[in-house]
């Protein structure tokens, strides 16, 4: 009887030990995945959200179209 009694505590202990251990890797898994979905979210709104920008009125216009400066690629 005793030995049944230890035997049912260890299986308990073990599976407890289990669950706990499955938790936090669930947590740190779905933490991790979050952290790169908000990466991935504030990447892209980064380059659609632009702002107006104005300039001084003592700034001169360059002679050149200079395009190349004026689209940048959004990283």
């Amino acid at each position: 009887m005793e030995s049944t009694g230890v035997g049912f505590m260890a299986v308990f202990a073990v599976s407890g030990s289990l669950v706990l251990i499955a938790r936090q890797l669930h947590r740190r898994l779905v933490s991790d995945f979050m952290k790169k979905i908000e990466f991935e979210l504030s990447g892209s709104a980064r380059c659609n959200g632009r702002k107006k920008v104005k300039f001084a009125e003592d700034v001169m216009e360059p002679s050149s179209n200079n395009k190349e400066y004026r689209r940048r690629p959004c990283r």
